[in-house]
Parts: C-alpha cells; sequence; structure tokens
C-alpha cells in the first residue's frame, strides 16, 4: 500500500504579487526546508495560483517529528527549528511583510509568523514623458533592447531602455564623457529625493550632450551684454546659486 503524504503550508500576507522576487522564493523555501527538518524529507510541492503559498509534503511516517519540531520552534530558543523561525521572520521583515501562517493538512495554523516592520505606502507611480541629466556608465545587453545606466546629478544609479541601435551606438561614445540629457517616456516613480525613472519602466527616445562651460564663464559673456541684469549684480553667481537652491 502506497504511503500517505501530508501537506503543509506557508501562506505568506503579502500586499501585492510583486513583493517577493521569484529568484527569492527559492530561499523561502530552503528555509521552510529547515523549520520542518530536512531529516524529514520534506518535498516542495509548488506555490498556490494567486497567492504566496507554500506547500511541502511529508512522508507519514516523519509527521511525529515535524510536529515536535514545530513545537521546539515556539518554546526552545536553542533548538534548529527556532533558529530557521527566526530567520523566516528577519526575511519576511526585510521584505516588509507582517504576518505568515503555517498550516497543517486541515488547515490549521500551527505556527504563526510576525515582525514588526513598519510597512511603507505603495509606491506612488506615473506614466509620463521626461528627461534625466547625469554621466554615461554603461550600456549593457545583446539583444534588442539594451540598459542604458546613468549616474544623475543625485548620484542615483538609474538603468533605462534602449531599444534604438543608433542611439545605443552614439551613447556610448559618451561612456564617462561629460554629461547628456536624456529623453525619455514609461514609469517614473516618486521617492524621497523626487521623481525617477523606474528600473528598467523607461525608453529612452533621444540624447543630447550637454554643454560644459564653466558657469563663471557663461556670466563673463553675460557681462559683456548692453542692458543685461546680470552685468548689475555684485556677485551674480551667488545670486544664481541662491535661486538655484545650490547649497554652499
Amino acid at each position: 500500500m502506497a504511503k500517505i503524504n501530508w501537506t503543509y503550508q506557508l501562506r505568506i500576507m503579502r500586499r501585492n504579487p510583486d513583493q517577493i522576487p521569484m529568484e527569492r522564493m527559492g530561499e523561502y523555501i530552503q528555509q521552510l526546508a529547515k523549520l520542518l527538518g530536512d531529516e524529514n524529507h520534506p518535498t516542495f510541492k509548488g506555490i498556490a495560483k494567486g497567492s504566496t503559498i507554500l506547500r511541502t509534503k511529508i512522508p507519514e511516517e516523519r509527521m511525529p517529528y515535524v510536529a515536535h519540531r514545530i513545537k521546539e520552534s515556539i518554546s526552545d530558543e536553542a533548538s534548529r527549528g527556532w533558529k530557521a523561525k527566526t530567520v523566516l521572520m528577519d526575511m519576511l521583515g526585510k521584505d516588509g511583510i507582517k504576518t505568515a501562517n503555517l498550516l497543517d493538512t486541515e488547515g490549521n495554523v500551527v505556527l504563526a509568523l510576525s515582525t514588526t516592520v513598519d510597512l511603507e505606502p505603495p509606491a506612488i507611480k506615473v506614466y509620463q514623458s521626461g528627461s534625466i541629466d547625469g554621466v554615461v556608465t554603461g550600456i549593457v545587453g545583446a539583444d534588442d533592447t539594451m540598459h542604458l545606466h546613468i549616474r544623475d546629478y543625485l548620484d542615483r544609479d538609474l538603468k533605462l531602455l534602449v531599444r534604438d541601435e543608433n542611439i545605443a551606438r552614439t551613447l556610448l561614445t559618451q561612456f564617462r564623457n561629460g554629461h547628456v540629457r536624456v529623453y525619455v517616456h514609461g514609469t517614473w516613480v516618486r521617492a524621497d529625493n523626487g521623481w525617477h525613472p523606474e528600473a528598467s519602466k523607461c525608453t529612452v527616445d533621444s540624447f543630447e550632450v550637454l554643454d560644459e562651460t564653466p558657469i563663471s564663464d557663461v556670466f563673463k559673456r553675460l557681462n559683456q551684454i548692453d542692458g543685461n541684469g546680470w552685468a548689475e549684480l555684485e556677485n551674480p553667481i551667488k545670486f544664481w546659486e541662491d535661486i538655484r537652491g545650490v547649497e554652499h
């Protein structure tokens, strides 16, 4: 007679489908196996559709050992089960998830995991066109879609999509060679330091190389133009920095 397999499920209460990257799911599966006990031969049986439910099956003869291990994870701080539970809770906290429950075959919660993470509000996003000023730090990609890496004036490293081979080839000549203004369209995200293109969600339409003439030279030229208000200022550069909000 075939042995009956018993199922344990870890139900993770996430806020959105993209909250846990797929590459990180493997870490959750490994840690769940440690919680149940590698020696109890838990077998991963897939992720339930529409939610983050990690399913495992345990051989019938190993069920008492798994039950004992789960009890240890609740009451014995020196046990391997407690350690695996602690690591799982830390992972949940880093992914911005407050709760997860381990359920038995009947759907009873046998272990509740919770964190004290302060959840960040959902990111504010808009689809729009805009421009980015910065230095080209790299272009990678061998297919029709390439990735442009650019560092802007706030030292943010941004990743943009380039679908035009001629634009990509010309941008490559500007690698760490002064500043460019890149015009893009796509999804922008609001952060503490302002709006910026979401990584690999904005496509480059065009760009231009920015004039690197020092500001002091620019004002020297302005001072030579009759009737120019800048020439009447005692310190035009300082005035310009003040109205631009440049910190000294």
